[in-house]
């Protein structure tokens, strides 16, 4: 497995280092890259002001460089220390760009299975809406993408037993979220809810539909029992990114694993609205499934 990790220094990019607690038990068969962008304004005065050196922009550039490359090795000591005793194979690398643009880039041209980054960066906005560098990953790589956070409901130092959502309507991109969670390894006891939303539609497509969801939704089941996870599912009329959300916070959910599109016509077309909104608005880790 292959793990891009996104850092810019804050608190937020060493929360999505923590998280690879929980999404790797196996890091000797892991591969991971930190990467930091270096984003430099496009249009500068030719000349620097008045009292400045001739080659004042070249020293903002080295020292933003110098910067990132602090960053991108206190996360991979971080890293280190979260899996003492093993070697890991890890690489660090500072990108110049956008970081919008060169964290997909470097996922794609990488092979990347996974990117982990902060909900939020730098940006004060950051701190009341789903970060633009975060919310622009999301919509455009081909991977699946964590946007990870801390869960208000595990205290520090607390190893209790894992608590995984995984909203579920049928879809195929909800059974992959499910073969995305199969195909890791997880600490003994983890536990797997699995959450189905009814939502408002016409007699006769409930009719013809839920059965097939409901014997989908029990093959799921079945397989996560199957890989030792305690499963359990919940089944409600209600919006389904409401829905997803509430049950996640009100269970004390560590993760919601969420296909990037579901069955409406435009979820087809654009990133999800429900992976959308439950990616900006849940209090613990997201992680949307490609």
């Amino acid at each position: 497995m292959k793990i891009l990790l996104v850092t810019d220094g804050s608190n937020f990019s060493e929360t999505a280092i923590d998280a690879c607690r929980e999404i790797v038990v196996a890091p000797e068969s892991t591969s991971f890259k930190i990467i930091s962008a270096v984003e430099f304004p496009t249009m500068l005065p030719s000349d620097p002001f008045i009292g400045a050196s001739a080659d004042y922009y070249d020293q903002i550039e080295t020292a933003g460089h110098s910067l990132a490359k602090e960053f991108v090795e206190k996360s991979a000591d971080h890293l280190r220390l979260l899996f003492s005793g093993y070697t890991l194979d890890l690489a660090t690398e500072v990108l110049d760009g956008s970081p919008q643009r060169v964290i997909v880039e470097k996922a794609e041209s990488w092979g990347t299975d996974l990117i982990v980054i902060g909900s939020h960066g730098r940006s004060g906005a950051g701190r009341f809406i789903l970060g633009s560098v975060s919310l622009k990953v999301l919509s455009e790589a081909a991977c699946s993408v964590r946007v990870a956070r801390r869960s208000p409901a595990r205290a520090e130092n607390d190893d209790s037993p894992l608590r995984i959502v995984i909203g579920f309507d049928g879809s195929p991109d909800s059974l992959n979220a499910v073969e995305s969670v199969m195909s890791r390894e997880w600490l003994p006891d983890t536990a797997v809810r699995l959450i189905s939303a009814v939502e408002s539609l016409p007699y006769s497509v409930l009719l013809a539909e839920m059965p097939k969801v409901n014997e989908l939704r029990e093959s799921a089941a079945a397989k996560l029992k199957e890989k030792g996870l305690h499963v359990s599912t919940v089944i409600q009329f209600g919006r389904a990114k409401n829905l997803i959300i509430e049950e996640a916070e009100k269970w004390g959910a560590d993760s919601i694993y969420i296909g990037a599109k579901g069955h409406r016509w435009m979820e087809r077309v654009m990133l999800g609205s429900v992976s959308y909104s439950v990616a900006a608005r849940a209090a613990c880790s997201v992680e949307v499934v490609r």
